[in-house]
């Protein structure tokens, strides 16, 4: 069908099969191969995102976890709708990412989220499909040609860069969040027009939200009115600048750079940055990444003209107090500003279809492992059993300054860490620490906070991480129970930072749990009991060894790509 009048009368005229048992993996693995093809109008190949929404009312009897993956792997965005008796675990396995999982008590209530359904429907870009982990390209192509259109470069990508350090202060928050208000009020905001995301920055960048995120100006006003500062003694404005040159001017965060629409970045600070910013600075020109820099107080001026795309694009004023005498200035080129020349190469044509490469990465990638040990009452006497474990795959590891290094970090109603990733540099001293290693006390387990502390305080620079040098981030996490805390927003952190997370629970572990923190249900080991660690040491060992990549093989050619609000649904 082709109206919605067409699709409508058909839908009013569907009846149920009825049948006595409810097969949801065959049905999962019927509409990729026989509904998601070109034949059956799919337009995967044209760049349109592919959708499925599953809706259920029942366990499903056969297996669903290889049709989900499947699923996945192809880029297919499924949502899931349940009701009455649906399993919430496999619903959660089968979703592309637990926030895509809607349950209601009964069909009735349907209603009540239509319009959450809706607005993740609309908004939803195509994903970049990863496997396993998610793997993230820091480099934009720079030899293929892009055909821009009148229409794209009326579209526009903006990130804003903030700083959120002590050198512009709470105190200045009022007029930085006015100054970005007034700018986003005079935009044209929408999923197929102007896309805006926020990135705040000290010591390290953390997202506030991607450019795909919100589409509507009223949701984007509505956050910047909350927004607030943490603070933070050192300013690293060249790891703020590759964090989203590497994290947020990409197709999966929303932006629309292979469609031609202009991609731009305004950074504001306050003070000098403490770290490099030269390379950062030219790695965003070399990707076309358009940068408006506006400084106060203790900003400098060299600086600013250094990290902005040509120098027109720096901005100083005396204080934050004068940022409403930029407005203007900011605004003509912002709204007018085109896709920059780039001199390039005759591209190669290639097609072909995506391949998944499982790739043994121990000689050449480094990689940073924090251990996130459950310290509470419910570890009882497994404790020692966890501790001979870690020895032996620690013994398995390439451990040293410049290779593997590791963390621990145990937890109860709190977090506490044991050693830091930077604390030991050889093998022999992290056996030695782990060897030594007691069960913390404390009665209640919240490994939502202690996945938060992690994420935080040890997968940062200070504490050892190499993530801005490009180590692999790794958590293992070891559990006996069901947290007391929500663990989704916190497992969501982990995911956005970057970090793998690995789960191995046994006793009273909670296997919905654990789905919500990995990225995929085969990063889950669980066990009946902590004595059946042995059997799963060969499988952990080579599961953080291995890196899992899809690349995507893509024709270049000077066809305009569709709008992005075409959906196979």
């Amino acid at each position: 069908y082709s109206s919605e009048d067409e699709i409508r009368s058909h839908v009013e005229g569907l009846r149920l099969r009825g049948g006595t048992s409810l097969n949801t993996g065959a049905a999962l693995d019927s509409v990729l191969r026989y509904h998601f093809t070109k034949s059956a109008g799919s337009r995967k190949e044209d760049g349109v995102p592919q959708i499925l929404v599953l809706i259920t009312s029942g366990r499903s009897r056969d297996d669903v976890r290889l049709p989900a993956n499947a699923l996945k792997q192809a880029a297919t965005m499924t949502f899931v709708i349940g009701s009455m008796n649906a399993d919430s675990v496999q619903m959660k396995e089968i979703a592309m990412d637990p926030g895509l999982v809607f349950n209601v008590q009964e069909f009735n209530l349907l209603p009540d989220i239509q319009e959450q359904v809706m607005t993740s429907l609309s908004t939803l870009a195509a994903p970049a499909v990863t496997h396993g982990k998610p793997t993230v390209n820091a480099e934009r192509p720079t030899d293929t040609i892009t055909v821009v259109t009148s229409d794209a470069q009326d579209k526009r990508d903006i990130v804003f860069l903030i700083d959120e350090s002590d050198y512009v202060g709470s105190s200045n928050l009022p007029l930085v969040r006015d100054f970005i208000t007034r700018i986003i009020e005079n935009l044209d905001i929408g999923s197929d027009r102007v896309r805006v995301g926020l990135v705040l920055y000290s010591n390290i960048a953390e997202t506030e939200f991607y450019l795909n995120t919100y589409s509507r100006k009223d949701d984007l006003l509505s956050l910047l009115r909350s927004l607030r500062f943490k603070g933070g003694t050192t300013l690293n404005t060249g790891k703020a600048l590759d964090f989203v040159l590497r994290y947020h001017f990409t197709r999966s965060a929303g932006s629309r750079g292979e469609e031609g629409v202009p991609q731009l970045l305004v950074l504001i600070t306050g003070g000098r940055s403490g770290d490099d910013i030269t390379a950062s600075a030219d790695a965003l020109k070399r990707a076309a990444v358009i940068t408006f820099t506006v400084g106060a107080r203790n900003a400098d001026p060299a600086q600013l003209k250094e990290m902005a795309f040509e120098p027109r694009l720096a901005f100083n004023v005396r204080d934050f107090y004068s940022l409403s005498d930029t407005l203007e200035k900011v605004m003509t080129p912002l709204q007018r500003q085109r896709v920059p020349n780039v001199i390039i190469d005759e591209p190669e044509v290639l097609t072909g279809e995506p391949t998944v490469t499982s790739t043994e990465v121990s000689a050449v990638r480094k990689r940073d492992i924090v251990f996130l040990i459950d310290g509470s009452p419910g570890m009882g006497k497994s404790f020692l059993q966890i501790r001979n474990f870690l020895n032996k795959v620690i013994q398995e590891l390439d451990i040293g300054p410049d290779k593997d290094q590791i963390a621990v970090v145990q937890y109860s109603h709190d977090p506490k860490t044991e050693f830091e990733l930077n604390t030991y540099t050889s093998k022999d001293e992290v056996l030695a620490a782990t060897t030594q290693l007691r069960r913390k006390t404390g009665r209640v387990l919240n490994t939502g906070a202690a996945l938060n502390y992690v994420t935080k305080n040890v997968f940062i620079t200070s504490a050892g991480s190499r993530r801005d040098t490009g180590a692999t981030q790794i958590l293992v996490l070891i559990t006996a129970g069901k947290s007391r805390d929500d663990v989704g927003q916190a497992a969501f952190a982990v995911k956005r930072a970057g970090i793998v997370p690995i789960a191995i629970g046994a006793k009273s572990a909670d296997t919905s749990e654990l789905l919500q923190i990995v990225y995929e249900s085969n990063f889950i080991f669980k066990l009946r009991d902590f004595r059946e660690l042995p059997s799963i040491q060969k499988e952990l060992i080579s599961k953080v060894k291995t890196v899992f990549i899809v690349e995507e093989i893509t024709a270049v050619n000077t066809e305009v790509l569709p709008e992005v609000s075409k959906r196979d649904i």
